[in-house]
């Protein structure tokens, strides 16, 4: 009813205009002259408007009949439309077969041929291509190494996509070597939660998105490790990949404040977490000197399950710090083991090689091979000589014998060489 209303007002006022500007013309009716070169046109006012109202109104009649023809008419529309659709399915194959191979270059320059040269609607880093494609476009330039690629369609992202775009923009600045950025935005997607601020986006893609934010981090603190210990923004420990870290740190110097941040990592790590990777911390606690540290460790777990791995670390470590260590305490983890472990070959080597050690000391001697005195213990690893590491130590401790010749030397050495 307005909409009425408001034509009727205005055709009105058109009417009043026309027979306004009809009194005008009937009292002075002027006149318009054209010339060009040596034509002259000279008419009235009121005829120069007529004959330009009709040309108006031709070339707007001209105008809706070509549309109609070219762009209005559904067969062309269809046709058009049939064309660039099969133009852009072509290059997305082209794009998804390429990126199915890694051969990311190619399979981003068929992406962008797909949704940016060939597609009706999804025009260049406007709305209508939506936040998505532009993450996925983001995605693959980086995988492609193309970077600033990457970042330029980052910056066409939605409000709502802002933590992925965050998530994409730190793997682009770990792929790219500028870890400090890195570190910044898996601080900025971490502090988040802390404080209580969740994106829908983020909340319908748990847990998979905390896991990827784990596995990022992760990626961050195995290029530089020690300095992540510093670090006071966390993820999930379940999404982190404390094994890669912990090698990470091993592969790499000790700095001169080691013990600290090591005591720090366990602060950091679950206890259940410290357990499932024991071997890997008790032997960087004991690289840094933790010596107490390592040890409560490993009689923790050793206490509560055999890992042979572990065993074997921490009896080499005892007998390396016996000096520093209370004799009853490694008893009470030997005994232990031999209560519930009575035949196992690894339990017996460690029980062989404490109380060789422990002899030694009481007669004043190093750890050197004494066949009277060692031969009772000897006796004791005879039914497991078939134990890869029974026959190693068996073999160190033949090499320990000083009245070895020459040649024998060697051949022990090589088989020694040839059981790692």
């Amino acid at each position: 009813m307005t909409s009425g209303l408001l034509l009727t007002f205005f055709t009105l006022l058109l009417l009043v205009v026309f027979a306004l500007l009809a009194s005008a013309l009937s009292n002075d009716p002027g006149f318009v002259m054209v010339v060009w070169h040596d034509h002259q046109i000279l008419t009235s006012v009121g005829f120069a408007l007529l004959i330009c109202l009709l040309i108006a109104v031709a070339l707007i009649v001209i105008f809706v009949v070509l549309s109609t023809i070219l762009f209005g008419s559904n067969y062309y529309y269809q046709r058009r439309k049939a064309l660039t659709r099969r133009k852009t399915l072509m290059s997305l194959d082209v794009s998804i077969r390429n990126r199915l191979v890694n051969n990311y270059p190619e399979s981003f320059a068929s992406m962008e041929e797909a949704l940016t040269k060939n597609s009706l609607n999804l025009r260049p880093f406007n709305k209508k291509k939506g936040s998505a494609l532009h993450l996925l476009q983001a995605d693959v330039a980086r995988l492609a190494g193309l970077y600033p690629a990457a970042m330029e369609h980052l910056t066409h992202i939605d409000s709502d996509d802002h933590e992925l775009a965050t998530l994409v923009r730190a793997q682009v600045c770990i792929d790219s070597g500028d870890l400090a950025q890195a570190q910044n935005m898996l601080d900025l997607l971490l502090v988040y939660p802390e404080r209580g601020i969740m994106e829908p986006v983020r909340e319908s893609l748990q847990p998979h998105f905390d896991l990827q934010v784990g596995r990022l981090w992760t990626r961050l603190a195995c290029l530089q490790p020690w300095k992540m210990l510093s670090s006071h923004l966390l993820p999930q420990p379940k999404s982190i990949d404390w094994q890669a870290w912990l090698q990470a740190l091993a592969a790499q110097e000790l700095p001169v404040d080691a013990e600290d941040r090591i005591k720090r990592l366990q602060l950091m790590m679950p206890a259940e977490v410290q357990a499932e990777h024991a071997s890997c911390l008790f032997a960087l606690l004991a690289r840094a000197g933790a010596t107490f540290a390592a040890q409560d460790l490993a009689q923790r777990v050793l206490m509560e399950r055999l890992e042979t791995t572990l065993l074997d670390q921490w009896m080499t470590f005892c007998l390396v710090k016996s000096a520093e260590l209370p004799a009853s305490s490694v008893e009470t983890v030997l005994q232990s083991l031999e209560q519930r472990y009575p035949a196992q070959p690894d339990v017996v080597l460690a029980r062989v090689r404490w109380t060789r050690h422990a002899q030694a000391g009481l007669e004043g001697q190093d750890d050197t091979l004494v066949l009277d005195r060692d031969a009772p213990l000897l006796e004791q690893l005879s039914p497991y000589t078939q134990h890869a590491l029974v026959q190693r130590y068996l073999l160190v401790w033949k090499l320990q014998r000083a009245d070895l010749d020459d040649a024998l030397r060697t051949a022990l050495l090589e088989r020694l060489n040839g059981s790692h």
